[in-house]
């Protein structure tokens, strides 16, 4: 009897110890609105963030934007849902929701930026290459691109973060259209 209550014991905690860990690595975004491929967590720099939100950030280091501050949104995979893969080749854009500012950065599961040969990690609103109309596009690949190119670096899964300063929808991003959110389109692998 004691050794199946052992046992038992044993596997609930080891259960329990990678369940947390997994939430962990998740970035805690329990509360997360679904915009396209892109995640946002609006209460993530305020104090009705869930626990498993504040452990991850505390875990991070990370400095999440306040909610009078912007948005944050990570996409783990592309506008099919396919995840995002560093042999590919990805173009984002053309249109951003309203902000005074925005950036779009490259980073690892891990959620720190990717080192690459170029020293690009990310473009802001203000350096990124338009159209007359106003649309932009970013590659996202190994490969050189003329214009906006932001490299992939080291091998494996990655994340695109974009984020909003000083925009107007705070807690209502869970009521924006999939069509005010830049795209993430796979051009090919």
């Amino acid at each position: 009897m004691l050794i199946r209550v052992s046992i038992a014991c044993v596997l609930g905690l080891g259960l329990g110890l990678w369940t947390g860990e997994r939430a962990l690595r998740q970035g805690g975004m329990f509360d997360a609105v679904t915009i396209g491929p892109w995640r946002v967590s609006t209460k993530a720099g305020t104090a009705e963030a869930d626990p498993y939100a504040r452990a991850a950030l505390e875990r991070s280091g990370e400095i999440p934007l306040a909610l009078g501050e912007g948005l944050q949104f990570v996409a783990d995979a592309d506008d099919d849902g396919a995840a995002l893969d560093s042999r590919c080749d990805y173009l984002v854009g053309p249109k951003s929701p309203a902000a005074r500012y925005w950036t779009l950065s490259l980073v690892d599961r891990e959620g720190f930026p990717v080192d690459n040969a170029a020293e690009r990690y990310g473009f802001r609103s203000s350096e990124v290459l338009r159209r007359a109309d106003g649309a932009f596009f970013v590659a996202v690949s190994r490969q050189a691109h003329s214009g906006n190119w932001l490299p992939i670096g080291a091998s494996g899964r990655f994340s695109l973060v974009f984020r909003l300063y000083d925009t107007p929808l705070g807690a209502t991003a869970g009521e924006l259209e999939k069509s005010a959110m830049p795209r993430v389109m796979r051009e090919g692998c």
